[in-house]
């Protein structure tokens, strides 16, 4: 609740304001403007706030952070203000609009604070009335640079001084005898604290209490939502992690099919796409089993038994995910069943950050990089086939001095030579490479084109271009012939791995 015009009578009353020099001004929120005064040997800063359901102006004793830029109405304040006295105070119909009479030098501005909920504003104006800037500019009130700024009628004030001051706790402490006049009540308090502000600081403790209530109810509300939240993320990884469990259960499957190839060698012809060989280990089902047409029977089963490897190290992984999962899910669980219990701001703020974080996959299932990859001599190739894929290689996978390699003025595959530090590149490496370009591009029909390269660290991003789109720099060309010889040993399975 903001203060009522009673309240505000007892504060102007113990701040005494004529007199006191204006120092400087700050607004630390949009909201909150401070008048650093300086009265009776001392400073004497007084907020003035316009905060819906907080409005008032009181002495105040805490450090508001300034912020890095000035407000715009705290420059124009600084710039007129500054320097200036207070030569007269009033509290206008006591309708809870305050006016400031300021005279620096030959100048003369009325500051007015209107403390009226809703619609509170501070507003500066010439003497006559002519507003040089508000707080907050409304036209629809014609409260901006240029209009008349008019308080309200005596009328209205008559209503507001009916309304009964509610014996609010901030007002009644040891020194206020309750039934009695609230006004004489603030005298007979000030008689005795001459040197303090008792009112201010009643004023301020509550409103720092509130704030801080709120704040906590706000915070808790928040991480409420945030655990909430970060409950259904882990819910879906948990059924997604799930489901890839199952599906890797099935590759016992796989080693199953490369033993039946390994058993039966005789019966897998070259070029074939299809074959049905015996369960080894179960002599009753039989297998029809994909081949690849341009690799022998050992390397079909070479292939299925790396498929095997990496299906069962997925599953090995899959489970340690599932159990990380629902640990935290648990701990999430338990962190929402003590928010409302906890009181410390901090322990909030630290349980929403947290609840941030959505659940990510262990990194070591995001290191292996994307696309294929092949093996020439001592030197990796990665090969991306999309631009998802090269954009992926580009901004986790590859270094500076690694090799880029791409058929020139056509569409194709990023290739990139892994060059150790101190390394260069091998010519059998680079046709290697050039190779492999050739072979994923749309030059790949007419079997020869020319092949860019240059180091990674020579290429650019295309500004709001296509993902992994670059511009390369310093680039040589080389003219690659398609050689299927070379691409049969790089396409070997001891050198090609898919991902």
């Amino acid at each position: 609740m903001s203060l009522n015009w009673r309240e505000i009578d007892l504060v102007l009353a113990e701040l005494s304001l004529t007199g006191a020099r204006v120092q400087r001004i700050t607004q630390p929120h949009f909201s909150h403007l401070v008048l650093g005064l300086y009265h009776r040997h001392e400073a004497l800063p007084v907020l003035i706030s316009m905060e819906q359901g907080k409005t008032r102006i009181h002495r105040t004793t805490a450090r508001l952070a300034k912020p890095e830029t000035p407000p715009r109405f705290q420059q124009l304040l600084h710039s007129r203000l500054r320097g200036g006295t207070i030569t007269a105070v009033e509290h206008v119909h006591q309708d809870r609009i305050v006016c400031l009479t300021i005279r620096r030098a030959d100048d003369e501005y009325l500051l007015w604070a209107r403390l009226w909920g809703g619609s509170a504003n501070v507003v500066l104006t010439e003497p006559d009335g002519t507003i040089v800037d508000a707080m907050y500019r409304r036209p629809k009130r014609a409260e901006v640079t240029g209009s008349r700024f008019e308080p309200p009628p005596p009328g209205e004030a008559a209503r507001a001084k009916a309304v009964t001051l509610s014996p609010r706790g901030f007002l009644l402490n040891e020194n206020y005898t309750e039934g009695v006049d609230a006004a004489s009540a603030g005298a007979r308090n000030l008689d005795h604290h001459r040197s303090g502000y008792p009112c201010s600081t009643a004023i301020e403790e509550h409103y720092r209490g509130r704030t801080a209530e709120e704040r906590l109810t706000r915070l808790r509300r928040e991480a409420h939502k945030a655990l909430a939240s970060r409950e259904q993320a882990l819910h879906r990884r948990y059924d997604e992690l799930a489901r890839k469990h199952r599906e890797s259960e099935n590759s016992e499957r796989l080693r199953v099919i490369a033993d039946a190839i390994m058993a039966q060698l005789h019966r897998v012809e070259p070029g074939l796409t299809w074959v049905k060989v015996e369960n080894p280990y179960n002599p009753e089902e039989v297998l029809a089993v994909q081949l690849d047409p341009s690799g022998s029977a050992a390397e079909n089963a070479e292939r299925y038994y790396r498929k095997y490897k990496k299906a069962r190290s997925s599953t090995e992984l899959v489970q340690r995910e599932l159990a990380e999962t629902t640990e935290a899910l648990q701990r999430t669980r338990a962190n929402r069943q003590q928010v409302d219990a906890l009181e410390d701001p901090a322990q909030l703020e630290t349980l929403i950050a947290g609840a941030g974080r959505r659940p990510k996959p262990r990194e070591a299932a995001r290191s292996a990089p994307p696309g294929l990859q092949f093996q020439s001599g001592n030197l990796q190739l990665y090969l991306g086939r999309t631009a998802l894929e090269n954009d992926e290689l580009l901004r986790r996978h590859v270094r500076g001095n690694d090799l880029w390699m791409h058929v020139r003025e056509r569409a194709g595959a990023y290739v990139f030579v892994k060059v150790p530090k101190g390394k260069s590149v091998p010519l059998e490496t680079l046709l290697d490479a050039g190779n492999l370009a050739l072979w994923y591009s749309k030059a790949k029909a007419a079997g020869r084109a020319l092949v860019q390269y240059t180091q990674v660290k020579n290429l650019r991003r295309t500004k709001d271009g296509p993902r992994g789109r670059v511009i390369p720099y310093h680039e040589k060309t080389i003219h690659i012939v398609l050689d299927q010889e070379r691409l049969e040993r790089l396409r070997r399975p001891t050198n090609e791995v898919h991902s």
